[in-house]
């Protein structure tokens, strides 16, 4: 008796037919009844009733088919014990997203990732918001991580919230020019400062930043976290249309980072841009009540592999510390 006879027994059992239980099985059916024949002739006892148009159990059928779902089940376990002790010592584990967090978020677990499992190599790739979903649905990428939106696409896929990042009006803590005939004018607000709960006071707040340490620096626009700026920014500063100075588009996050720190500008960007420099008190930050969920996403009904699941148990915990 051994496991391929076990499951033609089962498969045969659960669909009353030969011909299903060999589709299930992708055999041919003679190779099922082969299978079969020779289990009852090990056994002997006869395990199935076979009519014309009907498969049942006899009473030995019966009382095995208990056994045979335990061992299958039992066997199954085992094979994927061994397949995840092999994947430990020798697993990939691919994850994407935008450029703001495959620089600025995902690399925050790489170190424990390979601490906890050095022989395991983890990929951080880059790819446009709209290149993720057909990414995962090929198995090009394990993961996916998605700022700000969830995908477009009707697909297969299992979207689990992780956390809300909240944006932040930063301003350089010291800057080198002021502007004329300003005082420093940027008021001291906290988050839970009723001022920033509505619009309106966001706006002002925005401004008085604007006017102590102009000009408005804007982001690429592919980031998804600048959807959110028509619904913060005074409506000159949205068009591109300020009284005062014009606002300036930088290319890169780092770029927008090193003109704050140089004492140049101010902007809306995410904590985990800032964090150490908010902490060090290189920059100045007022959290403006306004956030974006961070998306993790991988296909549904899908096993994933267990170096994934490893890696996905300690971003969820990282993220709760």
């Amino acid at each position: 008796m051994d496991i391929q006879q076990l499951k033609a027994f089962y498969e045969v059992a659960r669909w009353h037919s030969f011909s299903k239980a060999a589709k299930e099985l992708y055999l041919s059916q003679p190779a099922v009844s082969r299978q079969i024949s020779s289990l009852e002739t090990e056994i002997g006892l006869p395990l199935f009733i076979r009519t014309a148009n009907h498969v049942s159990l006899t009473d030995s059928g019966r009382k095995l088919l208990a056994y045979a779902e335990e061992i299958i089940h039992t066997f199954e376990q085992a094979t994927r014990t061994i397949q995840d002790l092999r994947d430990l010592r020798q697993g990939t584990v691919t994850v994407a997203a935008d450029s703001f967090l495959s620089q600025y978020f995902l690399p925050r677990f790489a170190g424990e990732f390979h601490r906890r499992y050095p022989s395991l190599q983890l990929q951080i790739r880059t790819h446009p918001h709209a290149d993720l979903p057909q990414l995962l649905t090929e198995g090009q990428i394990d993961l996916a991580f998605f700022c700000g939106m969830e995908p477009a696409e009707n697909l297969p896929l299992t979207l689990e919230p992780l956390y809300q990042e909240q944006l932040f009006l930063v301003t350089p803590a010291k800057p080198n020019i002021k502007a004329k005939g300003q005082a420093d004018t940027l008021p001291e607000i906290s988050l839970s400062d009723p001022a920033l709960l509505d619009r309106s006071g966001k706006m002002t707040a925005i401004a008085g930043a604007v006017a102590e340490f102009p000009p408005f620096l804007f982001p690429p626009s592919t980031y998804s976290f600048t959807k959110k700026y028509p619904e913060l920014l005074p409506p000159e500063l949205s068009h591109n249309e300020s009284p005062n100075e014009a606002p300036i588009n930088v290319d890169s996050l780092e770029g927008i980072k090193t003109l704050l720190l140089s004492g140049f500008g101010c902007s809306i960007l995410p904590e985990s841009l800032i964090k150490l420099e908010l902490e060090q008190k290189h920059l100045r930050g007022i959290p403006l009540n306004s956030s974006f969920p961070v998306i993790l996403t991988y296909p549904k009904d899908f096993r994933l592999p267990h170096p994934v699941l490893l890696l996905i148990g300690i971003i969820r915990k990282l993220i709760n510390q």
